[in-house]
């Protein structure tokens, strides 16, 4: 089995303002997302939703200081993550573009194993 992170980019400024309605429908869509992971057999073993990008703090490359926001100055945000594992990618995706109709991006990547890691 391997794990995997998928990573959700949006507006997460404009997610905030967004009418109850509409979020419970975004909601809906990710409960089809984790309904149908499950039903073909991967394992979500984390994620989360994260809080306004504004909220974040930011170190640029050797910088000795802080700074309030996210690194970049775009529109679309990390806004969420789940942790998957599994040993099919190509259905993993497939089953990720029910995320896409959110509007979101979706970004995967293979987590690094520590053995990797050590090597």
């Amino acid at each position: 089995m391997t794990d995997y992170i998928v990573l959700l980019f949006g507006d997460t400024e404009a997610w905030w303002d967004t009418p109850e309605e509409e979020k419970k429908a975004t909601y809906d869509v990710h409960g089809r997302f984790t309904e149908e992971l499950e039903r073909r057999g991967h394992t979500i073993i984390g994620g989360a939703e994260l809080p306004r990008a504004s909220e974040a703090k930011s170190i640029a490359p050797h910088a000795e200081t802080v700074t309030d926001g996210p690194w970049t100055e775009t529109t679309e945000q990390l806004g969420g993550y789940y942790e998957v594992r599994t040993d099919d990618l190509d259905d993993l995706l497939a089953v990720c573009r029910i995320l896409a109709t959110t509007g979101d991006a979706v970004e995967v990547h293979r987590k690094i194993t520590g053995e990797e890691a050590a090597s």
